[in-house]
């Protein structure tokens, strides 16, 4: 067997579902995109900022000659349900991709593990390991690599996962031979596009992540107004353009995702957590239920601010004393505000909890100093109108 034969032999004993090989040189199409969406304002807060770095493996990895692509799935065989001894209640809906234990951690363990191996073959081999927060363009190393090919939705579409997939590589200086391309293609379909509900897909292969709900749900500080109908019960991250995606429905042909990635029953398994819970969690409580996830790194308030959202979206009279509580939180405006907008929102969808949610936001105004959290409340009350006097 050739040293590439061997390599994806030892990258599935170590838990990698999909592996190829790329050349170390990026085509000159990933500085071009790049560039475009930086003029055009669309690079993400949580993005490399310098593209050279991004597109030269080389300056990470002196001597660069070939770069390792894989992936692993994040597809359960089968949905996780609740604890059986929750109680009923109205739930948010976190992304798949961080509902079981924080893939990067894994991911970046089986990647040094297969980078170890490589170098008790050839112990001259100079590698770097990257996972997601390093700089290179992971889908684009993955497509040269021969694992998929970039959806419209700019998301790596693979042939046996689509795009349910967490995606690393091994740069190297050793001179592997690289995989041919996987030549798929959306064809006609915009079905992404056409289901973002804000629109974050500007066009064919190009995202704003400002206007992607995922990005929406991550940020700190106050939401959009423009962005808060949209997210519906959205916790942390959003799935619709891969929902929707006819590569995602077909059987897939790899093995499903490992027992360590499949939702945690301490958030509720794929039904998702109660709203109730995320508003009522203490610290130690956020430690243990989210932290060990994806969705952790942002913080308590962020999952608490968006579980706000969520019960204002809801529609449901349960979700108002857990609002007026939330509205007399004495530490946090932001906490505050997300409160006085869903009361507005459910008093509006819902009239008869419109009078006690107008009492509750005139009563905030008498004493409320943080100017967003006024701001917030005046517009909510403007909003309830007649429903609320």
């Amino acid at each position: 067997m050739t040293l590439e034969e061997q390599l994806k032999d030892q990258a599935l004993a170590v838990g990698l579902d999909l592996v190829g090989i790329a050349a170390c040189a990026p085509p000159e199409r990933d500085r071009a995109a790049l560039t475009d969406r930086e003029a055009r304002g669309f690079r993400s807060t949580f993005e490399e900022r310098e593209i050279d770095r991004r597109v030269s493996p080389g300056a990470l990895l002196p001597g660069c000659r070939a770069v390792v692509a894989a992936g692993i799935s994040y597809l359960p065989a089968r949905d996780t349900p609740p604890p059986p001894d929750e109680p009923e209640g109205l739930r948010g809906w976190l992304s798949r991709y961080c509902r079981g234990i924080d893939y990067h951690q894994i991911l970046r363990d089986r990647l040094r593990q297969l980078a170890a191996w490589l170098q008790e073959q050839r112990p001259d081999a100079g590698v770097h390991v990257c996972v997601d927060t390093e700089p290179p363009v992971d889908r684009s190393v993955a497509e040269q690599a021969g694992l998929g090919f970039f959806g419209k939705s700019t998301m790596l579409i693979t042939p046996t996962h689509g795009t349910w997939v967490f995606l690393g590589e091994i740069l190297t200086t050793l001179d592997l031979r690289p995989d041919p391309p996987w030549t798929g293609t959306c064809g006609d379909c915009t079905r992404c596009l056409d289901a973002c509900p804000t629109g974050a897909i500007v066009e064919p292969y190009v995202l704003d992540s400002f206007r992607c709900l995922s990005y929406v749900t991550q940020m700190k500080g106050h939401i959009p107004v423009q962005y808060r109908d949209a997210l519906g019960n959205m916790l942390f991250g959003c799935d619709i353009c891969q929902d929707v995606c006819p590569y995602n429905r077909r059987p897939h042909l790899g093995r499903a995702a490992g027992p360590e990635l499949a939702a945690r029953p301490e958030v509720g398994g794929d039904a998702g957590p109660l709203l109730e819970k995320v508003l009522h969690m203490t610290n130690p409580e956020f430690k243990a239920w989210f932290t060990p996830t994806a969705a952790g790194w942002r913080g308590k308030t962020v999952l608490q601010r968006n579980a706000l959202i969520a019960l204002g979206n809801s529609g449901d009279a349960r979700a108002l004393p857990l609002l007026l509580q939330a509205l007399r939180d004495p530490q946090r405006p932001v906490i505050r505000a997300a409160a006085a907008w869903a009361l507005g929102k459910l008093g509006h969808t819902l009239p008869q909890t419109a009078s006690a949610a107008a009492a509750a936001l005139a009563e905030l105004l008498v004493q409320e100093p943080d100017p967003a959290v006024r701001q917030e409340a005046e517009a909510a009350r403007e909003r309830l109108g007649g429903n609320g006097s």
